[in-house]
C-alpha cells in the first residue's frame, strides 16, 4: 500500500505516518532475519528430535515384547491364581500397559509430524483386548462376590420381601 502511494501520491503524507512507514518497515526486517534464524534453529534440533524419536521407538518395540512375555507368565490369566490376586495383577498390568499406551500415542504422533512409517504393535493391541476382557470378567466376578456377601447378611425374616430385587439382580 505505501508502495502505491510512494508511487503516485507521494507528497500526501504526513511526517508521522512517513515516520511509522519507516520504522514499520524496519521491525518487518528485523522479524524476517529472526524467522530465518529461529528457522535454521529448528532445523538443528528437528534432526536430533528425529534421531531421540527413532532410539524411543526402538526401546518401545522392545520394552512391549518384555511387557508382553511377563504378563503372560506372571500376569492375571496364569492358571491357578486366587481370583482376587489375578483382580490386583490385572490392575497392576493395566496400569503398565496405560503407560506404554501413552508412548505409543506420543510416538504415533512424532512419526506422524517427521513423516516417519507407523510402526506396528500387535502385541500391545493383544493386551489391550485381554486387559479389557479380564477387567469385565473379573469386575463380574467383584460385583456377584459382593452382592452375595450382601445378601448374606439379610435377616432370614426379611429375605421374603428382598425375593423379587434379589431375582431382578440376577437377571
Amino acid at each position: 500500500m505505501y508502495a502505491l502511494i510512494d508511487t503516485y501520491f507521494s507528497n500526501i503524507m504526513e511526517k508521522d505516518e512517513i515516520d511509522s512507514k519507516t520504522a514499520m518497515v524496519q521491525n518487518w526486517e528485523t522479524l524476517v532475519v529472526r524467522s530465518e534464524s529461529i528457522r535454521n534453529d529448528l532445523a538443528l534440533e528437528n534432526a536430533d528430535y528425529k534421531l531421540t524419536l527413532i532410539k524411543s521407538i526402538k526401546h518401545l518395540v522392545v520394552d512391549v515384547k518384555e511387557f508382553r512375555k511377563n504378563f503372560e507368565e506372571k500376569g492375571p490369566a496364569v492358571p491357578g491364581i486366587a481370583p482376587r490376586e489375578a483382580l490386583n495383577r490385572l490392575r497392576m498390568y493395566a496400569d503398565e500397559y496405560s503407560i506404554r499406551k501413552r508412548k505409543y500415542d506420543s510416538y504415533h504422533a512424532g512419526e506422524i509430524l517427521f513423516g516417519l512409517p507407523h510402526v506396528e504393535y500387535p502385541l500391545l493391541v493383544k493386551t489391550e483386548q485381554e486387559i479389557e476382557l479380564l477387567d469385565k470378567l473379573y469386575s463380574l466376578y467383584s460385583k456377584v462376590k459382593d452382592t452375595i456377601a450382601k445378601w448374606r447378611e439379610i435377616p432370614w425374616s426379611e429375605v421374603i420381601n428382598e425375593i423379587e430385587k434379589m431375582i431382578e439382580t440376577c437377571d
